[in-house]
C-alpha cells in the first residue's frame, strides 16, 4: 500500500494494512494472508469486500503483481469458504471460552485438542492450512527446508518433538534422522500420528503429562523441536515453559539444538526473544538465532537456541 492509509482502511482493526502489505509485495502466501485477516475480522464476506477493494485500488495505481496477488488470494477465499467455518469451529474449542482464566491446566488443554483432531486434523495442528492437507504440507516442507538450511538435520541426527500433533513433522523428517521422537498432551493426535508414522521403524509416538520431559534421559536427543507448542505451554501456567526449557537443555546432547517456531501468542518478537534469550542463558542455552518471519507459508518467528559444548 502506499505510505498513507486510504481513508476506508481507518474501518479496519490494526494489522490488517500489514496484512495488506505482505499480500501486495509476496512476502506472505495466500493461505496466511486469509488467515490473518480471519482472525482479524471474523467474517468471509468483510475479507472478500476488503480484497475486493485493494485489489481495485492496486489496479488504478498499476500495480498488476499486487492486484494479482489480492485477486489470488480472493480466489482462495472463495473455493475454501466452508473451511472457514470449520476453522472457526476449532477456534471455538482452543480458544473460544473468554471466560477461561489465562493459566489452564494440561488436562483441558489435552481435551480441547483431542476434540479439536476430530473436527479436522489439519486445521487443529495449523489453522493457515483451511484444513487442506496439500497447503500443510507445503509449510511443512518448507519449514523442514528451513531447519535444513540452519544445519539442524542429518543422518546421525536424534529429534525429540514437543507437541507433534498429527505427525507431520515426523512424516516428513524421519527418513531423513537417526531417530525421531514425539510427544503430545492429546491422545487422539498420537493416534493419527501413529497411523501417519505406521510405516516408519525410526519414529517413536507417545501421549504426554505435558509438565516436563522426565521420561527422557540426560543427552538423548541432537534437536528438540516446537512448532506452535509453546505458546500453549506459556498458557498453562506461570514458570512452565521456562521448565521446559531447562529440560530441552536437560535432554540436549552437547552442541544440540532447540528450534522454537512461535515462543508466545501474546507477545511480540522483541519480547519473546529477550525472555529466550535470559531464560535460555539461565538454562545454559545461547540464543543464536531469531527470525520474525522467516518463511511464506507459515506465520510465525523462529528461535534457536545452543547448548555450548564445554571448553
Amino acid at each position: 500500500m502506499s505510505n498513507s492509509p486510504p481513508d476506508w482502511l481507518a474501518e479496519y482493526p490494526a494489522g490488517v494494512r500489514e496484512t495488506l502489505d505482505a499480500a501486495l509485495s509476496g512476502r506472505l502466501e495466500a493461505a496466511i494472508v486469509l488467515t490473518r485477516l480471519f482472525l482479524a475480522l471474523g467474517g468471509t464476506g468483510r475479507i472478500g469486500s476488503l480484497l475486493s477493494r485493494a485489489e481495485s485500488e492496486s489496479q488504478a495505481r498499476g500495480d498488476r503483481d499486487g492486484a494479482r496477488r489480492l485477486r489470488c488470494a480472493n480466489d482462495l477465499l472463495s473455493r475454501e469458504a466452508a473451511s472457514f467455518d470449520t476453522m472457526r469451529d476449532v477456534l471455538a474449542i482452543l480458544h473460544g471460552d473468554t471466560a477461561r482464566p489465562p493459566s489452564v491446566e494440561a488436562s483441558s488443554l489435552a481435551a480441547a485438542f483431542d476434540a479439536a483432531v476430530e473436527l479436522s486434523p489439519t486445521a487443529s495442528v495449523a489453522l493457515y492450512s483451511l484444513g487442506d492437507s496439500t497447503l500443510l504440507g507445503g509449510a511443512t516442507q518448507e519449514l523442514a527446508a528451513l531447519l535444513h538450511s540452519r544445519g539442524l538435520l542429518g543422518p546421525p541426527t536424534r529429534v525429540l518433538e514437543i507437541g507433534c500433533g498429527i505427525g507431520r513433522f515426523a512424516q516428513a523428517l524421519a527418513p531423513e534422522v537417526a531417530s525421531f521422537t514425539g510427544i503430545d498432551v492429546s491422545k487422539n493426535m498420537i493416534r493419527i500420528a501413529h497411523e501417519r508414522c505406521a510405516d516408519l521403524p525410526n519414529v517413536m509416538l507417545a501421549v504426554t503429562s505435558g509438565h516436563d520431559l522426565g521420561t527422557h534421559a540426560d543427552g538423548s536427543f541432537d534437536l528438540v523441536l516446537a512448532v506452535d507448542s509453546f505458546p500453549y505451554i506459556v498458557a498453562t501456567g506461570p514458570g512452565l515453559a521456562d521448565k521446559h526449557i531447562s529440560e530441552c537443555a536437560r535432554v540436549l546432547t552437547d552442541g544440540g539444538s532447540l528450534a522454537i517456531f512461535n515462543f508466545a501468542y501474546d507477545e511480540d518478537f522483541g519480547t519473546s526473544r529477550d525472555r529466550l534469550q535470559r531464560v535460555g542463558d539461565e538454562a545454559g542455552l545461547s540464543l543464536v538465532g531469531a527470525e520474525p518471519n522467516p518463511l511464506r507459508s507459515w506465520d510465525g518467528s523462529f528461535f534457536q537456541l545452543l547448548k555450548q559444548s564445554p571448553t
